[in-house]
């Protein structure tokens, strides 16, 4: 999936860079087409994107120029994401791009809200105000977006195929249903995690194996949902996506359906959506989680 990616402020225009340099690529396309947008002139230097894909907005909101540039490079995107701080200046240019995005994008527009803890000021009133000017809002704390940058990679892979491998999953997950797993309701949180494939895994009994395999995808769901990225009412989440990616040999469906139980079992109302994304030969085996359609945020 091709996400226009525009980061706002410092901490988005640095997260958006991030996935410039270590998002994940597709037949070497970029599923992540990044920019920025500074309010800050000391910043414009600092980010490291191109010099084309980076705005300087001082003391304005009007972000018409720099979206009719954007949009003028007539590259295929399929979702966009808008990723800001929570700081009052950051959130007003974001929300002045989530809306005019609407206006001229026929794709859904996320918002990717990064919440640090330590300064949370009127954190109700922004989710609201980011909820409202977009099509789905993804919530993360500070300290985790490492991880949320992790779950992204995983997430953005639905939906393609990689054209020099010839594969695809047991279960496909596409584009339709990543979108369709976002609730316009109340907000999303993501998780993800990930293992190192053993070498010495050859030297096991074919039983032991498969069960092994699916040990260790249970268990990847459960680290994944226990390091989610904001911390939500999730029992009282509307749906949820498992997204399983790595060496194909390494997943099995009896693992997938115990995953998939898992969830149900924290929600019996949840609808689940689920697939996986095949890397011949990968020495992982990674897993994004995603719930959605939540109100209510914890804080410690």
């Amino acid at each position: 999936m091709r996400i226009l990616t525009i980061g706002v402020g410092s901490k988005g225009a640095e997260i958006s860079s991030v996935l410039h340099r270590k998002g994940i690529k597709v037949n070497r396309i970029p599923l992540f087409r990044c920019y920025a947008v500074l309010n800050r002139f000391e910043d414009v230097r600092d980010i490291k994107l191109s010099e084309e894909n980076k705005f300087f907005l001082p003391k304005t909101l009007d972000v018409t120029g720099i979206l009719n540039e954007i949009m003028s490079r007539y590259e295929i995107h399929e979702g966009a994401i808008v990723i800001t701080s929570f700081k009052d200046e950051d959130v007003k240019i974001a929300v002045e791009i989530s809306r005019k995005l609407k206006d001229v994008f026929e794709d859904p527009v996320m918002v990717l809200g990064i919440i640090n803890t330590r300064e949370l000021g009127n954190v109700i009133g922004k989710i609201k105000l980011l909820k409202d000017v977009s099509d789905f809002l993804i919530l993360t704390r500070d300290e985790k977006i490492d991880e949320t940058v992790e779950a992204l990679n995983i997430l953005a892979r639905v939906g393609e195929i990689d054209l020099k491998k010839k594969v695809t999953g047991e279960v496909v997950v596409d584009t339709s249903d990543l979108f369709n797993a976002l609730s316009r309701d109340g907000f999303t949180i993501i998780g993800q995690a990930r293992r190192r494939i053993s070498l010495f895994r050859f030297l096991m009994k074919r039983s032991h194996l498969l069960a092994l395999r699916t040990q260790r995808m249970l268990d990847l769901v459960r680290e994944a949902i226990e390091n989610l990225s904001f911390e939500g009412d999730i029992e009282t989440a509307k749906s949820a996506l498992i997204v399983f990616a790595g060496n194909p040999d390494e997943m099995t469906m009896d693992g997938l359906f115990a995953s998939i139980d898992f969830v149900e079992n924290l929600n019996r109302d949840i609808v689940v959506r689920y697939g996986d994304y095949p890397i011949p030969n990968a020495r992982f085996l990674s897993v994004a989680v995603l719930f959605s359609g939540l109100r209510r945020i914890k804080f410690d």
